[in-house]
């Protein structure tokens, strides 16, 4: 029989959309927004309704207790083209310690939103200066999970969060925590990550430095006092996600799986991830399909996805899985992501 408590725990959140409908958007009240954009073409296409699911590299993002299923080395690359020669990019690794995993698994990632250098202008030199200044974001961690029972298992991540735009950085140490539990209702599983927790960026650099008149109404005085700008400072957008994914329908040919989670953020309302999956000759071909952010009205900013994924095994014992995903933004259009993951 399934938990009461997780089942609870599910439909409270569930709900919690419907009855803060009326209260005003948080969006654009935290830093690293970038953290929201989702990592794994599986992942994308299913929606982000992964929370349950995420068990492999892509663990080190969604649910760092994930990774704690991991029996081999693993390594997963991804490409996304966003726009304006925006690239979004994520690389990580996984190792199982002791004998497959027995004592935790480690892993170590990163990810970057980066674009390509823009040439400064200015009011007199519109046509541009000669100068040019780079933006980008980025997030480096290192994540822990081991297996408490037999179907339970905890991770956490410790990353460090960096924004830079020409001379001007803010960065800033931040944890997630996450949990992992198969029920014993066959085929389902249930997940939780709290992510982002740590400290608030504060924006400092030389382009905040300034020159005032600290008195404009002598004559004679200093009147180019070197000053600097100072910057509010804002909190990471700390989420708490719960999921579940449930195997439907399972043959030796075909298993199809529907997953949800329901997310809490702190720079947004309540909301939803929907996803499911068919999985073909044990994994070797899957198909997904997801409805990403529903409950968020006017502030949802991916509509639907889609995607898929092959796995090979080549001769020298590697294990290749590439996946594609597509998204639709709502001011980006369609979106395309490429991820490979070698298993090893």
């Amino acid at each position: 029989m399934i938990p009461r408590a997780l089942l609870l725990i599910f439909m409270l959140f569930l709900m919690k959309p419907e009855l803060h409908a009326q209260v005003i958007s948080k969006t654009g009240t935290t830093s690293g927004q970038f953290l929201h954009i989702p990592v794994g073409a599986r992942a994308t296409a299913l929606g982000g309704a992964v929370t349950a699911s995420s068990l492999d590299a892509t663990g080190l993002i969604w649910n760092p207790a994930g990774i704690a299923a991991v029996k081999d080395r693993q390594i997963m690359i991804e490409h996304s083209e966003w726009f304006a020669g925006i690239q979004h990019n994520f690389i990580g690794g996984v190792l199982p310690l002791g004998d497959a995993g027995d004592a935790g698994t480690v892993g170590l990632y990163v990810v970057a939103l980066t674009m390509e250098d823009m040439e400064e202008t200015t009011f007199e030199e519109q046509e541009g200066t000669g100068r040019y200044f780079g933006a980008g974001n980025y997030a480096v961690g290192a994540s822990y999970a081991r297996y408490l029972m037999e179907n339970f298992a905890i991770g956490g991540t410790v990353k460090y969060v960096y924004e830079k735009i020409w001379n001007t950085s803010a960065g800033g140490w931040a944890v997630d925590f996450g949990t992992h539990y198969v029920t014993p209702f066959d085929g389902m599983r249930f997940g939780v990550r709290i992510a982002n927790f740590g400290q608030k960026l504060n924006m400092e650099g030389d382009d905040l430095i300034t020159t005032v008149d600290i008195d404009p109404g002598s004559e004679g005085n200093n009147n180019r006092i070197d000053a600097r700008l100072a910057t509010d400072s804002f909190d990471l957008p700390l989420m708490l996600q719960v999921g579940l994914a449930y195997d439907l329908y399972e043959t030796s040919f075909v298993r199809m799986t529907v997953l949800a989670d329901a997310i809490s953020p702190s720079d947004a309302q309540q909301s939803v991830n929907l996803g499911t999956e068919l999985s073909f000759y044990e994994g070797l071909i899957s198909v997904q399909a997801g409805l990403p952010e529903l409950f968020l009205g006017d502030d949802r900013m991916f509509r639907f996805a889609l995607g898929g994924g092959v796995r090979y095994q080549l001769n020298s014992g590697l294990d290749l899985d590439i996946g594609y995903a597509m998204n639709d933004h709502q001011y980006l259009g369609i979106t395309n992501r490429f991820s490979l993951k070698i298993g090893f």
